[in-house]
């Protein structure tokens, strides 16, 4: 029986996934509207050429997975943790 907190793990996923969803998007548009440098790197990992591929006759399995984190994704970040802190 938890004591004092009553937040758990995933409304602190739900934060930092609406946080990563939103602060994307604002990120993309401020990239088109400004021309910081800030505002138009973007980091890239995962499966970046080809997804991973398992052709077993039966089924064909496509396995990849990509991350793109811009300045917005950070903020985004950044603001999921602190509205999860205030909660």
């Amino acid at each position: 029986m938890r004591r004092g907190n009553s937040r758990s793990g995933w409304t602190l996923f739900l934060f930092l996934f609406a946080g990563i969803i939103i602060g994307s998007i604002i990120g993309n548009i401020l990239a088109q509207y400004f021309d910081a440098p800030v505002f138009n790197e973007t980091i890239k990992i995962g499966t970046k050429d080809t997804p991973w591929s398992i052709d077993l006759a039966v089924i064909n399995l496509v396995l990849g997975f990509t991350i793109t984190i811009n300045f917005g994704t950070v903020l985004g970040v950044l603001l999921g943790i602190l509205f999860y802190l205030r909660s």
